[in-house]
């Protein structure tokens, strides 16, 4: 009688175990997928390679030395948590929460075009 319930107990939480884990793996996929069609702006401007964050129609920026988030327009609006994958706003506001900053894309800095030519205005 014991060994019967010990099976069934088994069996049920293999089961429960690969459904649970199959289900994270799907969404992982998706999530992936997703990151990977994003389109970035081209009128984004970084200094250093950063990683690329959309919501919406809001676009973020995150400095991974300073880990600074700033806007699409360069304003810097928050700071990022590496423990909890969180983007905080300046006033203390959570705007996203669990991000893998391994999975986000990356922007890369602009070179300046070699055709540029430095002009003196006081002169």
């Amino acid at each position: 009688m014991k060994f019967q319930v010990f099976r069934c107990l088994l069996l049920a939480g293999i089961l429960a175990t690969a459904w649970n884990c199959s289900e994270s793996a799907a969404t992982q996929d998706s999530a992936s997928n997703k990151t990977s069609d994003l389109q970035i702006p081209q009128n984004i401007v970084v200094n250093e390679p950063s990683y690329f964050y959309q919501l919406g129609a809001n676009y973020y920026v995150i400095a991974p030395k300073t880990m600074t988030v700033s806007d699409g327009s360069g304003n810097v609006i928050g700071t990022f948590n590496t423990s909890t994958g969180a983007i905080m706003s300046l006033s203390g506001e959570i705007i996203a929460i669990n991000l893998d900053l391994s999975k986000l894309p990356m922007i890369a800095p602009t070179v300046p075009s070699k055709d540029l030519i430095a002009v003196d205005l006081d002169s």
